[in-house]
């Protein structure tokens, strides 16, 4: 006498659902579906790596204004109040009847004084450099965007697949108890043996175990995605995209998109951070070449002072000023000016050859990615055709089972094919999006890439 309770399919179902919900450890977020899109936007604002990012931007430009300051005028102000001595024989002054030691007395200065670059090349080559170097620091920030957008999608994508993998499997759990009802309502009216039910009751045991291996995996997907994000924690987000999108139907290189492989790279010559951030770097180079050769040449400055000049404030007091020009010219310096010019030389060559490397990187990401997506679409269309056969085999031979024509060999052997040739289709669409995301990533637009 077989004692196990038989549940029905549709009460299994709610079950599963409520362990999934407990097994991710909190339940969803009461919140609307979030678009990956509002997702990526969230990021790009809360993430602490591009925040990062851009604060770098900031100094750039706050280290630029500290060098341009160098060209403004200079004013200060200066008070002093002292009493002193001097010794004229230590100054040279040693004459009959001219006392070695004079004073103490006292001297006071109040002074406004003012000074003015007038011409120095070298520090206008470095502020254009300084230049240069903000818009590294942006474009390297637009990089930093552009990664952080392609792993919030790629992490989207995987809990789509995840929740689409656990449906999955929870309908194979249910269909195996079905199956299992089955087999023990014929094995009742003899026209299954006891090798039926057990056959089914492992397939049951089996699906069980892929289910709460599907919960495993969503869980895993769904804390990067949040951390990611910058989501909380203490839920599980809902999403509003889908897998499900079916491959195109006109075969050859990406055709949903319509793009060549030359559009595709003119599309990521132009948009490309990396590309900027590199040319960004190889002007900044090119000033500070600049502005070493121009170390050589002269500096012109005017100054310029006025004040009071007296024993105390109300003793003696006399307006005195000065003013005039400085002109600054190295002659020699050692050979740090020759260093630097090597140096500034050196680096030129160093983006020059980072450039191009990265030139044939860009290339290499676009044609990769075409390809890759190709063949996904492929294989989307593959996997379709799998999963559809599969639900065929098994529909044929559930049949024969219910008409006491084979035993359910068949029929759990359909019900495995079924549930790999889902599982695979979902790999194979979650593979065809993934391929979108590097597709567009390798083409600089992964922050637009919505599903």
């Amino acid at each position: 006498m077989n004692s196990s309770i038989r549940l029905p399919a549709s009460l299994a179902a709610v079950i599963v659902v409520a362990c999934s919900a407990a097994w991710a450890g909190t339940e969803p977020l009461s919140a609307a579906p979030l678009s990956l899109q509002s997702l990526i936007q969230r990021a790009l604002v809360q993430a602490p790596r591009q925040q990062l990012a851009d604060d770098n931007v900031e100094l750039a430009r706050i280290q630029r204004d500290s060098m341009r300051a160098a060209l403004l005028p200079q004013i200060g102000a200066e008070v002093s109040q002292t009493r002193q001595t001097i010794n004229m024989a230590a100054s040279g002054f040693n004459f009959p009847g001219l006392p070695t030691l004079v004073g103490p007395y006292n001297v006071f200065d109040a002074r406004l004084k003012l000074s003015q670059k007038v011409l120095d090349l070298a520090r206008s080559s470095e502020i254009a450099g300084a230049g240069y170097a903000i818009d590294a620091a942006q474009a390297q920030a637009d990089v930093n965007g552009e990664q952080i957008a392609s792993n919030v999608a790629l992490s989207y994508i995987q809990v789509l697949a995840g929740e689409q993998v656990l449906a999955s499997a929870q309908s194979d759990m249910a269909l195996a108890d079905d199956l299992l009802t089955l087999a023990r309502d014929q094995k009742t009216a003899g026209i299954a043996s006891g090798v039926d039910v057990a056959r089914a009751e492992t397939a049951l045991a089996q699906d069980r175990y892929a289910v709460s291996e599907a919960q495993t995996r969503i869980a895993q997907a769904r804390l990067q995605l949040q951390r990611l994000a910058v989501l909380p924690m203490e839920g599980a987000p809902l999403l509003a995209g889908r897998l499900d999108g079916e491959p195109g139907a006109t075969p050859g290189l990406v055709p949903e998109l319509g793009v060549t492989v030359e559009q595709a790279l003119n599309t990521a010559r132009a948009s490309r951070s990396e590309l900027r951030a590199s040319e960004a770097a190889m002007r900044q180079a090119d000033a500070q070449l600049k502005a070493a050769h121009r170390r050589r040449l002269p500096t012109l400055s005017l100054v310029a002072d006025y004040g009071l000049s007296a024993n105390t404030p109300g003793e003696n007091q006399e307006d005195t000023y000065r003013y005039g020009a400085v002109i600054d010219l190295p002659i020699y310096s050692g050979g740090s000016l020759r260093a630097e010019d090597a140096a500034a030389a050196n680096r030129i060559e160093q983006q020059r050859l980072q450039m191009e490397d990265l030139q044939q990187q860009i290339e290499q990401d676009v044609r990769l990615a075409l390809v890759t997506l190709a063949n996904s679409v492929e294989q989307l269309r593959a996997a379709v055709s799998a999963r559809d056969l599969a639900q065929r085999e098994l529909d044929l031979a559930r049949d024969r089972f219910t008409n006491g024509v084979a035993n359910n060999v068949d029929v759990v052997s359909a019900q495995a094919s079924l549930a790999r040739s889902r599982t695979q289709y979902v790999a194979a669409a979650a593979a065809e999006q993934q391929a979108r995301v590097n597709l567009a990533a390798a083409q600089g637009r992964a922050r637009q890439f919505d599903l």
